[in-house]
């Protein structure tokens, strides 16, 4: 018997060769089974694969609907994570910040995705020992994200844990 993950990527890639025989390449329907397909192989850690697939849905939504479109930028963001996920994380920094950039421009300062995207380059700085640009990243969201969702949400208090491990590891840098 196959593994949980194989039949999901099984499942996946034939909705995706479905979608391409009815729709084509750039079909909403398409781009959507391509991204699943991609999560379907990262949950499976086969992470070439999986860049690949998100890697495609982000081109094909850029061509379809413009580069900062709301779906190009989830299918972006993907990719991103994918990044970080696979260990590439000065690839994936790279990414955060533009990502976070263009949802700030297309969504605003406050959105939940934007604070997000921030979130996730401020984390991928902690990564690889930038801690005093993570800790003012962090600073910055949880106060956003305060404001914004509310002193008690998930999100404003996983914030405030990153932040009070930047500041930590900020230190410990120093000492």
């Amino acid at each position: 018997m196959t593994n949980p993950h194989d039949q999901r990527v099984a499942r996946r890639s034939a909705e995706l060769d479905a979608q391409l025989a009815a729709n084509g390449r750039d079909h909403p329907d398409t781009l959507r089974a391509q991204h699943r397909l991609a999560h379907a192989y990262r949950a499976a850690r086969r992470f070439d694969e999986a860049l690949r697939w998100f890697d495609q849905a982000a081109e094909g939504s850029a061509r379809a609907y413009g580069l900062e479109h709301l779906e190009t930028l989830r299918y972006r963001s993907s990719l991103a994570n994918c990044h970080y996920a696979a260990g590439h994380i000065n690839v994936a920094i790279d990414m955060f910040d533009d990502l976070f950039e263009a949802r700030r421009d297309a969504l605003g300062e406050d959105h939940p995705d934007t604070l997000r995207s921030r979130g996730s380059l401020a984390n991928a700085l902690h990564a690889v020992g930038r801690f005093d640009e993570a800790a003012r990243l962090h600073l910055r969201n949880a106060g956003d994200r305060a404001e914004a969702l509310g002193r008690q949400h998930p999100s404003t208090e996983a914030s405030l844990r990153n932040l009070a491990r930047a500041v930590r590891d900020a230190g410990a840098d120093t000492a």
